[in-house]
């Protein structure tokens, strides 16, 4: 596989899943137990998408650490920015 392509199939397997999982903590938190279940299959799908990435890439120890850490880092920042207009949109609060 391509290197460029080992990195950015690891970054965006990372990013979803990371994402997912810290826009489903600020959701449970939050008592929207439906919407969590829901979250959680996609949680579900995207550790999948880690795991045949990881076999698939070839990467080393080292370009896997800063493929994913770039990839999650990413992803829990988009999910806090990402649950914060969710907030907004679907429980009308006004930001703060």
């Amino acid at each position: 596989m391509d290197i460029f392509l080992s990195y950015t199939l690891i970054f965006v397997a990372s990013f979803c899943q990371v994402f997912f999982l810290g826009f489903n903590s600020k959701v449970l938190r939050d008592d929207r137990i439906l919407a969590g279940a829901c979250i959680s299959w996609l949680i579900t799908i995207s550790q999948y998408g880690v795991t045949w990435a990881v076999v698939h890439a070839g990467l080393g120890s080292l370009e896997f650490v800063i493929a994913a850490g770039a990839g999650g880092s990413l992803g829990i920042t988009a999910a806090q920015y990402a649950y914060k207009w969710y907030d907004m949109r679907f429980t009308h609060k006004r930001a703060s």
